[in-house]
């Protein structure tokens, strides 16, 4: 939303704080990456445009009890951002558009800093099964495709 950066980060804070408290859920609507990755324990990534489905799942590896103020210092925090930034401008166009199908009943779960990427969609696989591939640069995690 539109509010102003101190008044929204209170809000995240409480809203973090009374999840924690209580053991709810809360599902929330953002294009702010760094605000999912503080917030959620899962990311839900969409494709793009108008007809938009869910492309991708990624299972945020921060601690639960993490801070707004050091949460760039974690080992996996550049990773995660990166695995998501690089979704929003390239890949989730590519699902979008006229790339391979896309079947957005069976989506990808990403564990960033664990050595696989478990895919429901098996392609390649049997379903449940993990295979690896490597990524190109160290910061991306292997997947199963």
């Amino acid at each position: 939303s539109a509010l102003a950066a101190l008044t929204r980060g209170t809000l995240q804070d409480e809203v973090r704080r009374i999840c924690l408290e209580t053991g709810q859920t809360a599902f929330m609507i953002t294009h702010d990456v760094d605000e999912a990755i503080y917030l959620a324990d899962k990311i839900f990534l969409m494709t793009n445009g108008p007809g938009a489905v869910l492309a991708e799942i990624v299972e945020n590896p921060l601690p639960k009890d993490r801070g707004r103020t050091d949460l760039h210092r974690h080992p996996y925090y550049y990773a995660v951002r990166n695995h998501i930034v690089d979704f929003l401008v390239s890949r989730s166009k590519t699902l979008a558009g006229d790339g391979p199908a896309h079947d957005h009943r069976n989506v990808p779960t990403v564990r960033i800093g664990k050595p696989e990427l478990v895919s429901a969609a098996g392609g390649g696989a049997q379903h449940g099964e993990a295979t690896q591939a490597s990524w190109p640069g160290s910061s991306r995690p292997s997947t199963s495709l």
